[in-house]
């Protein structure tokens, strides 16, 4: 069942911010019926509230984090920043800048799959195989093309097989390799089933990896050209790349640091790799303003019809604020809001990036370290105030921290 948010009255926003109105080819306004047919955020958006939140970010460790909020349907936007983007230059971090987003990536992938569900070229519920290029998976594999969505496939998470040890090293072995996605799933096969699909939930990047080639075999396109022709021309997303395998961010951006496992030893630089270990599972990089614009775009049914959003946005519960659906993270606020999204962490970054059920309101936060769970469960805390009005209580703290650790698990590799 589709669980959604309980609107209640707005107030006027509060806090001393640089604003200006964001023009979005999504909305200029309210679409047409989405004020009485999907519930809205809380009150409104406390940026001073907001900004203590990243400030509290940057004490857990990260250099610098910035936040974008999107408002009335894309018609106002207020930025907040903290600290820097360079720590050896100490130059403040440019919240206007891109930045690797991670397991972000999954939602458009995810589109892409309900794209041709809705055009009756996938079926959801019929086995991936029948769109996958021959011997990708078994050939009497059951999984199906939900199961890949929802995490329920049982099919074993390759990226374990690469980040082992130190997380350094290991990462100075595979940053600049570039691998083929079909050797990331044929390490992933090798392992075999790690239980019966469709019997419980297990993230794996695999899952979109898969899906990743299922787009292509589908269509007969490359991934970043789907991506190009149906998702970031469409939505004019000018600061939103797939680059793989160029080994830059391109354009103004923070360094990446990653937290070393050893307390006390300094952050690494992480910004430059390939990204192709983690392809169509979180190798996009993006902007605030731009995933914000996209998280509007699609949950006011400019990128899918209603039937395939309701399917994408229809979450089963993985802990005890985290909901799951298809390629889409659900957080239950400590207001009763719902909101929707996704999280991603790769290297040098850690990303949230969520919107109300009817797209009035949008917050992306991106924190300029990784490897670093005091860090993700902060910036967690930040949603509370834009999307509820009031600073995190001392409970509401108590249940981020515990509960982002799980996903934090789950996000660390893509």
């Amino acid at each position: 069942m589709i669980r959604r948010g309980t609107g209640t009255a707005r107030r006027i926003l509060v806090g001393v911010v640089t604003a200006a109105t964001f023009a979005s080819v999504v909305a200029t306004g309210a679409p047409a019926g989405a004020a009485t047919a999907r519930p809205a955020a809380g009150p409104g958006a406390n940026l001073a509230a907001l900004r203590t939140a990243l400030e509290a970010v940057v004490r857990a460790g990260a250099p610098g984090v910035f936040a974008q909020v999107q408002d009335g349907y894309g018609a106002r936007s207020y930025t907040v920043a903290a600290g820097t983007g360079d720590t050896a230059t100490r130059t403040a971090v440019n919240p206007g800048g891109e930045f690797r987003v991670g397991s972000i990536t999954k939602t458009f992938t995810a589109v892409l799959v309900l794209q041709l569900v809705a055009q009756k070229r996938v079926d959801l519920d019929a086995a991936a195989t029948r769109y996958l290029p021959a011997g990708l998976l078994p050939r009497n594999s059951p999984i199906t093309v939900r199961e890949l969505l929802d995490h329920t496939s049982g099919l074993y998470d390759y990226t374990d097989d690469l980040l082992t040890g130190d997380t350094v090293t290991g990462y100075q072995r595979f940053r600049y390799r570039t691998f083929t996605p079909q050797s990331l799933v044929a390490d992933a096969v090798g392992h075999g089933p790690q239980f019966r699909p469709g019997s419980r939930y297990s993230y794996s990047n695999t899952n979109f990896v898969v899906l990743g080639l299922l787009v292509e075999r589908v269509t007969g396109l490359p991934y970043g050209t789907l991506l190009q022709q149906r998702i970031l021309k469409p939505l004019h997303l000018t600061h939103t790349f797939f680059v793989v395998p160029r080994t830059t961010v391109p354009g103004v951006h923070s360094i990446g640091y990653l937290t070393q496992d050893r307390p006390g030893r300094p952050l690494f630089d992480a910004t430059d790799q390939t990204a192709s270990w983690l392809w169509a599972a979180g190798a996009l990089i993006s902007s605030t303003s731009d995933l914000n614009t996209y998280l509007r775009a699609l949950v006011t049914g400019r990128l899918l019809p209603a039937a395939q959003l309701a399917q994408m946005e229809r979450t089963e519960y993985v802990n005890r604020t985290t909901r799951y659906g298809l390629g889409l993270r659900e957080y239950r606020l400590p207001c009763g809001v719902d909101v929707y999204g996704h999280d991603g962490i790769i290297e040098g970054y850690q990303t949230y990036s969520y919107t109300t059920a009817n797209g009035s309101r949008q917050v992306t936060v991106s924190a300029d370290a990784s490897n670093n769970t005091k860090v993700y469960a902060a910036e967690l805390l930040t949603l509370t105030p834009v999307f509820c009005g009031t600073a995190a209580t001392a409970a509401a703290t108590g249940l981020a921290v515990a509960d982002s650790a799980q996903v934090a698990r789950e996000e660390t590799t893509g």
